[in-house]
């Protein structure tokens, strides 16, 4: 599923209930499996089509980055993974589906730049800049259709009526390994192997996370180099 030339590749909406069981029994079991994300998806979805279609996305998006999902299920066990904050799961999966269908990063980055200067946006607004980076096309809009109710549903935005949103506060993130996760994936997304540590709070991926690093600069998915102007950055190694 393309659309001028860049990849889309969901249509339908993957809850974060669904997401968010899954990711915990992959921890549990080290395994994913399809069929009891299918029958939980049957709680939200309706026709065998749709409902086939919205499970293999949370299968791809929980199987595409295994060093992720491995590095997740070795930093918490079962049990703490059912103690963390909402927002902290929320934000797992929201990164793990953003790099997985890097439109829906897109749709972020659209988002944070209205935001910047208005405090509500409409439906009208999303899809013309959307349909600037991907062609004004059905295939957009109906991945829009999907992920617009995802990213409420992970605390991005706040839908105020029909087709008018405002963004949400920002969520507070706890664990080290989801605020390292965060930062990840807004670096592989930018296209770029490094970002500076003093350019985080302007970029717009962050207005949707509150996350202060540690001090021991020691981190598992990236590692933190000092420039020759004494400047910190971030690095990733893929």
């Amino acid at each position: 599923m393309k659309s001028n030339n860049k990849y889309i590749g969901i249509n339908q909406r993957v809850p974060f209930d669904v997401l968010d069981a899954a990711l915990y029994r992959f921890i549990r079991d080290k395994t994913i499996e399809k069929e009891p994300i299918i029958t939980h998806m049957r709680e939200f979805t309706t026709g065998e089509n749709r409902l086939l279609k919205a499970a293999g996305y949370a299968v791809q998006t929980l199987s595409k980055h295994k060093k992720i999902t491995t590095q997740l299920g070795n930093s918490f066990t079962p049990e703490a993974y059912l103690k963390l904050p909402e927002s902290d799961r929320k934000a797992i999966c929201l990164c793990l589906s953003s790099l997985t269908y890097p439109v829906i990063n897109d749709l972020l980055i659209t988002l944070a730049a209205g935001f910047k200067v208005q405090p509500k946006l409409n439906r009208q607004f999303i899809n013309l800049k959307m349909a600037t980076i991907y062609g004004s096309n059905r295939s957009i809009y109906n991945a829009l259709d999907a992920i617009i109710p995802m990213i409420i549903e992970m605390d991005t935005m706040e839908r105020i009526k029909t087709s008018l949103y405002s963004l949400s506060p920002k969520s507070v993130i706890s664990h080290q390994i989801i605020k390292e996760l965060i930062i990840f994936t807004d670096i592989k997304l930018s296209g770029s192997k490094s970002i500076l540590v003093d350019d985080l709070q302007y970029r717009p991926w962050y207005m949707f996370f509150d996350i202060t690093l540690n001090d021991q600069k020691n981190f598992t998915l990236f590692k933190y180099s000092e420039s020759r102007i004494g400047q910190g950055y971030l690095t990733i190694n893929n």
